[in-house]
């Protein structure tokens, strides 16, 4: 949007651009007055001085009809204490908006419990035309997108137990134009349109928890990669120099400290819990896997590629991790293959 404000020179137009705070999160840039309207913070000046940087904060029971707003916990940075369920409503800012896109820039829950599920604290969603698995722990750097489905709320739902916990968090929520090309396609939970990158499950960590599980229960998701021009087809590969990069079923720590890269693979019918899904793989590893498979699972990931498009991998573990000790989930590295005598575009 192309603001116009008067000064005694005369009248300077200028774009509501995105700006970075003198305190690095990203606002926009707006004048003085709006930005105390939409009752944001100037920090730092931009376009040529004549408009601030402003970033739009809020905490529990706030509303946003802002772009780039953030949402954290009361006192942020401070820990919070828990106790009490904290909501945050998301309100399109017009008919156009289609999506939003969560970022979780600061993200830290108690643990599940032994069966996976997020017993004393959670992260639910609702008013999104799909379904969002109710998160906790660790999630730091995990995204997440949310259509409006004709909607024009949708509700973000923090619940904490009394027991004292690590608890911070602060979100950032972007909203989606329906023509944007940033928009995720969907049924796209989880986004991405680099040529590489690493995919984690939620609450993914190189630590123990001490409920002997980090994998959480009862989620089905669907992770996209933009598949970019030229390029027409994607490898997968466990993450390298972390044994526990898929640990998926089983009792991982016996698994992977015993066996040999590759071993403990656990392809097709016989992943029936707990699973990734790739369709159409070709496996690239040192032993060929059987054909017309597509799920995978137990404590290693044998490495693949697949020419199936669009390029998702889909999350899916069922209700609990009785007999799953030590699971922490998956992460997988992606790297999109450029086509055969095709010439890349940029």
């Amino acid at each position: 949007m192309i603001k116009t404000i008067g000064f005694g020179i005369g009248l300077v137009r200028f774009a509501n651009a995105a700006c970075t705070s003198g305190d690095g999160l990203e606002g926009v840039c707006r004048t003085r007055r709006e930005c105390a309207r939409i009752g944001g913070t100037g920090s730092g000046r931009c376009v040529n001085g004549i408009a601030v940087c402003c970033v739009v904060q809020k905490y529990c029971g706030d509303v946003t009809t802002s772009n780039s707003t953030y949402f954290a916990n009361p006192n942020f940075p401070n820990l919070y204490n828990g106790g009490t369920i904290c909501t945050f409503t998301i309100r399109k800012l017009s008919d156009d908006i289609c999506q939003a896109r969560i970022d979780f820039i600061a993200f830290t829950l108690a643990q599940p419990d032994a069966n996976g599920l997020c017993a004393t604290d959670g992260l639910t969603i609702t008013g999104g035309a799909s379904t969002v698995p109710t998160i906790c722990g660790d999630n730091a750097g995990q995204h997440i997108y949310v259509d409006f489905n004709g909607n024009s709320t949708i509700q973000l739902n923090i619940f904490t137990g009394i027991a004292a916990n690590s608890r911070v968090w602060n979100f950032k929520v972007s909203q989606i134009g329906c023509d944007c090309p940033t928009r995720a396609p969907s049924g796209c939970l989880m986004y991405y349109t680099t040529l590489m990158g690493t995919v984690r499950s939620f609450n993914y960590g190189t630590t123990g928890n001490a409920a002997m599980t980090r994998q959480l229960a009862n989620q089905n998701y669907g992770v996209c990669i933009a598949m970019q021009p030229g390029y027409c087809s994607i490898n997968w590969a466990q993450t390298a120099g972390d044994l526990y990069s898929f640990t998926v079923t089983g009792d991982s720590p016996t698994a992977v400290t015993t066996g040999t890269a590759g071993t403990n693979a656990v392809i097709g019918a016989l992943c029936t819990t707990d699973f990734v899904v790739i369709p159409n793989p070709t496996f690239t590893g040192a032993t060929p896997g059987a054909a017309n498979v597509d799920r995978f699972c137990g404590n290693a990931f044998q490495p693949l590629t697949t020419n199936s498009k669009p390029f998702v991998l889909t999350v899916v573990n069922d209700a609990n991790e009785v007999g799953d000790i030590g699971n922490r989930g998956f992460s997988l590295d992606f790297t999109q293959q450029r086509c055969n005598n095709v010439p890349v575009i940029g």
